[in-house]
């Protein structure tokens, strides 16, 4: 889920795909069902690879289905209920830093253990609060111009 690219770490595609069409989702919740053509067209990718997405999102609940030529998708909970963490979690599995691993012979164990303790289990407890503390509807009311007080933001 987490890649390492050019010195950077990025969420990959595919969870970059399935936030912004579970925001989607969101954003337009009073309709009754979007259809994986209309959230392809809107993220300018293939209903095959989104078809792959929505498969890991229905088997974690975060959508249902309705089949037939009036089907679609909608979300399996409410946007407040659902967060990026559960979203990236359905798709990509695990977001963690892999544990810095030496072996009991290493002479240098103590040094690995150090990095373990002050840099990668402090990297997956900051980054597990960010995407566990971010819900669907704080990015719908983002994506939506509005605070997280629920107020209307204007920009000139």
């Amino acid at each position: 889920m987490l890649h390492r690219n050019g010195g950077s770490m990025k969420i990959s595609k595919k969870g970059r795909y399935a936030l912004r069409s579970m925001v989607y989702l969101a954003v337009n919740k009073k309709e009754e069902k979007i259809t994986l053509n209309d959230i392809a067209k809107i993220n300018d990718i293939s209903v095959k690879y989104l078809e792959q997405i929505f498969s890991s999102l229905r088997r974690a609940g975060l959508v249902k289905s309705i089949h037939g030529i009036n089907g679609g998708y909608f979300l399996g909970r409410l946007p407040e209920e659902i967060t990026v963490e559960d979203v990236l979690t359905a798709v990509e599995g695990d977001y963690r830093i892999e544990d810095e691993v030496a072996s009991e012979e290493c002479m240098l164990k103590g040094i690995s253990n150090a990095v373990q303790r002050l840099v990668i289990d402090e990297i997956n407890r900051v980054t597990g609060e960010v995407i566990s503390g971010v819900s669907l509807q704080d990015l719908a009311d983002e994506y939506s111009g509005k605070d997280r007080d629920g107020d209307e933001m204007y920009y000139i």
